[in-house]
């Protein structure tokens, strides 16, 4: 009986001839491996009454055979191969032979005509919107690359030679996430698109992800860090806000770029991020300090919508620093800081909150809450709103940090050396403070 580890260990090593192993629990389901084709399943089959003759005229025993593909492993898996023979034997039990079935489908389905865009639409709209909570990512990805160079062809005309080229433009061109998310999102649309019986088959197969995300280790100088947030106070609203915000809370972008007016309690002085807009997909409470509250307390009134940092009068959130902001950004920073800076992001302003908390002294577990991370066990269930003075202490001491002038108590405070040196406390912020 063919079996997952079975199946896993033919992919990693294919038999130098070709052969047809019989599943062994569903009569008729065979997989087909060889040294050069994917495995590919097939289910033969006799539809009870149905008769033929062979090529010489001579007539069969009342019986033909049919034999019908059903996927390729292992995007079509074990399971799912056994679940569609299944269906198609409860058919031919009833003399329904499933090859006419698909050919009246066909007929009466428009997929040969079927678009890549037409498939991107259908394909967001009944897996990714209701299902991943990539969305965002997807449609940046649909949007930038996928559509313009394949949106109105074929998606079966497409052929992996000048898909290879386009991902390696992309990656020598626009970047290494462009060309490893367009080869990952077209590939998982194609797939979808063959299993709903929309398309035949994924031209993708077989092409490998063009390059592999690295783990990013910058951590920015204290002197880099007041750098870059003085320039951002020069800027002012929205991308400059949007940049002291993030540094003042270690959030994510989205979860700042995001705040609405219904989150932010004053009172309580913290913002309450609901799950659906959390990466975690858990309501997460952040804590604020009185800099990070004064400036929310007095960004501009939004007119249009509840979003508090927008370019469109509230209407949508500014979602990030436009490309010429953050130019800016980092061309002011090198400026005021007197020397070149190594490339950064927006995000590593978030692992630089984290790692100069850790060199403050902070505990390691409190970060972590800081942060927003999912926290083990039945505490973090039910501890929600707990720790939010811990964390707003935590921050407190790194806000000291980043704005020597003045000490928590609002009086002014020794200035710390000015380190230009990047502090990292061995590989801890390599994997845990990275998300």
């Amino acid at each position: 009986m063919l079996t997952e580890v079975k199946m896993r260990a033919l992919l990693a090593d294919p038999p130098t001839t070709r052969m047809e192993l019989p599943d062994g629990s569903i009569p008729g389901l065979y997989l087909r491996v060889g040294p050069t084709r994917h495995p590919t399943w097939t289910f033969r089959y006799v539809v009870k009454g149905a008769s033929g003759t062979t090529s010489r005229g001579t007539k069969l025993a009342g019986r033909k055979f049919y034999r019908l593909t059903l996927g390729i492993y292992p995007y079509v898996s074990l399971r799912e191969a056994r679940a569609k023979a299944a269906l198609m034997i409860a058919d031919i039990e009833q003399g329904i032979n499933p090859a006419n079935e698909i050919e009246r489908q066909a007929e009466a389905d428009t997929s040969a005509i079927y678009t890549n865009n037409m498939l991107a639409d259908a394909y967001m709209e009944t897996h990714v919107s209701p299902r991943l909570k990539s969305e965002r990512t997807a449609k940046w990805v649909f949007k930038e690359f996928i559509r313009p160079k394949w949106g109105d062809r074929s998606p079966e005309g497409i052929t992996k030679q000048e898909v290879t080229k386009e991902l390696d433009r992309l990656l020598s061109r626009k970047s290494k996430a462009a060309a490893i998310e367009t080869r990952k999102w077209l590939s998982s649309m194609l797939n979808w698109a063959v299993d709903s019986g929309r398309i035949q088959f994924n031209p993708l197969i077989g092409i490998k992800a063009p390059a592999r995300f690295t783990a990013r280790e910058r951590v920015l100088s204290m002197a880099e860090a007041r750098a870059v947030w003085a320039v951002a106070g020069e800027m002012g609203y929205p991308s400059g806000t949007l940049v002291q915000l993030l540094m003042l809370t270690a959030c994510r972008l989205r979860e700042i770029a995001s705040v609405q007016t219904s989150w932010v309690d004053t009172v309580n002085s913290c913002i309450v991020v609901p799950g659906k807009s959390y990466k975690t997909g858990d309501l997460t409470v952040v804590a604020l300090v009185p800099r990070a509250l004064d400036i929310l307390n007095n960004l501009p009134k939004q007119e249009d919508g509840d979003f508090l940092i927008s370019s469109t009068n509230g209407y949508r959130p500014l979602y990030t620093v436009t490309p010429s902001a953050l130019k800016k950004l980092k061309d002011d920073s090198q400026k005021r800081l007197g020397r070149v800076m190594d490339h950064w992001t927006l995000h590593d302003l978030r692992r630089t909150v984290a790692t100069h908390m850790a060199r403050l002294s902070v505990d390691e577990i409190l970060i972590e809450r800081v942060l927003g991370h999912r926290i083990g066990g039945v505490r973090a269930v039910y501890n929600r709103y707990r720790y939010l003075e811990e964390k707003r202490a935590a921050l407190a001491l790194w806000t000291v940090e980043l704005l020597p002038s003045s000490g928590p108590d609002g009086g002014s405070r020794y200035e710390p050396a000015n380190d230009d040196q990047p502090w990292v406390k061995g590989d801890l912020f390599r994997t845990g403070f990275d998300g």
